[in-house]
C-alpha cells in the first residue's frame, strides 16, 4: 500500500532529520490529523519538498497545529519532459476531469484559456474561485499519482494572450479539427521541431465548438504548428487526455521512447 502524500512548503534538508516539525499548510495538517486520522507515533506519511526531493517520514508529535516527524534522507527522481497544456475552458465536470487526468499523466502547467466559443464564460471574481478550486483538484490528483510536483494552474487567459505568451516555449502544438487528417502527427511535428525530453512543449485544445479561424491564424503567426489527431472528433476533455498522454509517451514519460 502506498503511503499518504504531503507536499511540503519548504526544502528538506540533504540528511535525515529527527523530530523536524514539517512545513505543511493548514489544509495538509487537517487532512492529515481529522480526515486520515493519522495521530499516532509510528505512522509512515511521504513528503515531498518544492524542489522535488521526496522522503519517508515517521510521525512522532501530531497536534492541530503541528506536526513532527523523523525524516529519512531525500532522494531526488529524474526530471519528466515539461509539458504545458493551455486548455479552453469547458463545464465544471469536464475541466476538472481533464486536469485530473493530465495531472496524473504528467503535465507541467495548465492554462485555461477563454476562447470565443467558450460555452462557459466567466467574470474575474468567477474565474478566480474557479482557478483555486481547478488547483485544489491538481494537488489531490498529483498526490494520488505519487507526484513529486504539482501542476501549475494560471488563471484564465485569453487566446491572445496566451499567443504573446508562447515565445517561452519551445515548440508550441495546435491540434485542429479543419486539419487535413493526413497532415502532420504530433510524433512527426517533434521530430521537425528537434525535440527531446529537455524541450519545453505547450498544446492548445480549443472548445467543444472548436478553435475559430482567426484564433488559429493568431496562434500559427506566434509559431504555433497546426496538427492532427485523425479523422475521429474528441471531446475537449478526451482530446486534453490524448494529446498529453502522447506528448509525454513521445518526449520518454510513459514507457515511451523519449528522444
Amino acid at each position: 500500500m502506498s503511503l499518504h502524500r504531503f507536499f511540503l512548503s519548504d526544502t528538506l534538508g540533504p540528511a535525515p532529520a529527527t523530530g523536524a516539525v514539517l512545513p505543511l499548510d493548514e489544509g495538509d495538517l487537517h487532512h492529515l490529523s481529522r480526515v486520515l486520522r493519522l495521530v499516532a507515533a509510528g505512522d509512515r506519511i511521504m513528503v515531498v519538498d518544492p524542489d522535488g526531493a521526496e522522503a519517508e517520514a515517521t510521525l512522532v508529535e501530531v497536534s492541530p497545529t503541528m506536526v513532527r516527524a523523523d525524516v529519512e534522507g531525500p532522494a531526488l527522481r529524474p526530471p519528466r519532459p515539461r509539458v504545458v497544456l493551455a486548455l479552453a475552458v469547458s463545464r465544471r465536470e469536464r475541466m476538472e476531469m481533464a486536469i485530473q487526468k493530465a495531472t496524473e499523466l504528467g503535465v507541467s502547467e495548465i492554462w485555461p484559456l477563454m476562447t470565443e466559443r467558450c460555452v462557459v464564460r466567466l467574470d474575474d471574481e468567477r474565474a478566480g474561485r474557479r482557478a483555486e478550486r481547478w488547483r485544489r483538484v491538481a494537488e489531490e490528483a498529483a498526490k494520488q499519482s505519487q507526484r513529486i510536483d504539482v501542476p501549475l494552474v494560471r488563471e484564465p487567459l485569453s487566446v491572445g494572450e496566451f499567443a504573446a505568451e508562447a515565445g517561452r516555449f519551445e515548440i508550441v502544438l495546435v491540434p485542429w479539427e479543419e486539419a487535413s487528417s493526413e497532415g502532420l502527427g504530433i510524433g512527426a511535428a517533434l521530430e521537425d521541431g528537434g525535440a527531446t525530453a529537455q524541450t519545453t512543449v505547450a498544446v492548445v485544445v480549443g472548445p467543444e465548438g472548436g478553435l475559430t479561424a482567426s484564433e488559429v491564424t493568431a496562434l500559427e503567426a506566434a509559431g504555433g504548428v497546426i496538427v492532427t489527431l485523425g479523422d475521429t472528433i474528441l471531446r475537449t476533455e478526451t482530446a486534453a487526455i490524448v494529446v498529453v498522454a502522447l506528448l509525454e509517451y513521445e518526449l520518454g514519460s510513459l514507457g515511451g521512447r523519449g528522444r
